[in-house]
């Protein structure tokens, strides 16, 4: 996502901390998300305006103090390309809520607005590229029916995805591909610390996933865990009157299975070990881009090994070394691409005609 890339510094700098204190105010979030989306000073943006508007004004209008009227309403959403209905808190809706739940009780309500915001800016903006070149993107949650409650239940709809994905019982390589083919929006942007990935809906109908793939903040193995950690917040039909923190559990088995069937583990490692030594988990780790530590978790949720090795792992190895460094590596990069493709069909002005 080549966009993304050019403003990544920009957006770095904010994501952790809001220099400016922000009021609730839709507009001002939305405008200030905007012009950082777009890698734009406020200088910059007052002079793409060509209205007479000042570095100051903007300021102003970021902080709540004042409200531009329509004309300069408009000449903002132009110089920003994007709409008017998206810096009045209109046009493409994301689910806040679920988006407030993913990001998890650490985030305050102006952080969780101004993500929102963003992913609002990006979300509007794709869609609208979709529609003008005809390539939409429907997505068909395909194991809705299966209510999910226990591990058992978490293990049932990772195999049901997989039987409709037609993805087989190996590896998968690619995994972001695979999501975007599937109808899912992935948006690689900085999160706040702590913050790995998040997942929403925009208009109820397009599923999205924001991930954080910097390599100093995550391994290529996380990030494909917390892709599809993500994934289990979106499609999975969770049973009522679970709580939070097992939903949260449920999404990880979900995960864990999905990248690594159960069957498949068992097949690669026997159903019943004494101990799992550290170069087949590495092995491992360099065939499936799954991580050690989740490796050694699924070993035990499925009686491979006792809860005494699961310990012996934890305290003297994945905690002594949590990014496994040098212990093996997955060498399949994880890319998306489809927003930029559509990027270049809707640049080049070539409709889709069929």
């Amino acid at each position: 996502m080549a966009i993304l890339l050019t403003i990544r510094d920009i957006i770095t700098k904010f994501v952790n901390k809001y220099p400016i204190k922000m009021k609730h105010n839709c507009f001002s979030i939305r405008l200030r998300a905007a012009r950082l989306m777009s890698g734009l000073s406020m200088a910059q943006l007052a002079d793409r305006c060509r209205i007479g508007l000042t570095r100051q004004s903007i300021s102003r209008y970021e902080q709540g103090a004042m409200t531009p009227k329509p004309p300069l309403l408009h000449a903002l959403a132009e110089a920003l390309a994007i709409s008017t209905d998206y810096l009045m808190g209109h046009g493409v809706e994301i689910d806040r809520p679920m988006l407030r739940t993913g990001i998890g009780s650490g985030m305050g309500d102006e952080a969780t607005e101004m993500i929102s915001a963003q992913v609002a800016y990006w979300a509007e903006q794709y869609l609208a590229e979709e529609q003008r070149t005809g390539i939409a993107h429907t997505f068909a949650n395909e194991i809705a029916p299966v209510v999910v409650g226990t591990q058992d239940e978490a293990l049932k709809a990772a195999q049901l995805l997989r039987k409709s994905w037609r993805c087989g019982e190996g590896p998968l390589p690619h995994l972001l591909r695979l999501m975007e083919r599937k109808g899912i929006k992935i948006l690689d942007t900085p999160l706040p610390k702590d913050v790995y990935g998040l997942s929403t809906w925009a208009d109820a109908i397009h599923p999205l996933i924001i991930i954080d793939s910097r390599p100093e903040k995550t391994t290529v193995e996380r990030l494909r865990f917390t892709a599809c950690h993500e994934l289990g917040h979106l499609i999975l039909t969770i049973a009522d009157g679970t709580e939070a923190a097992m939903t949260e559990k449920l999404c990880s088995k979900f995960a864990s299975y999905f990248l690594f069937p159960p069957d498949t583990y068992i097949e690669e490692v026997g159903a019943h070990r004494n101990s799992i030594t550290l170069a087949e988990l590495a092995d491992l780790r360099g065939v499936y881009g799954t991580s050690i530590a989740a490796m050694v978790h699924q070993a035990y949720d499925l009686g491979i090994i006792s809860r005494e090795h699961y310990d012996w792992w934890y305290d003297e190895m994945i905690k002594k070394n949590p990014r496994e460094e040098g212990w093996g590596q997955y060498d399949i990069a994880e890319t998306i691409g489809r927003e930029n493709r559509i990027k270049s069909i809707a640049e080049k002005g070539i409709p889709r005609t069929r």
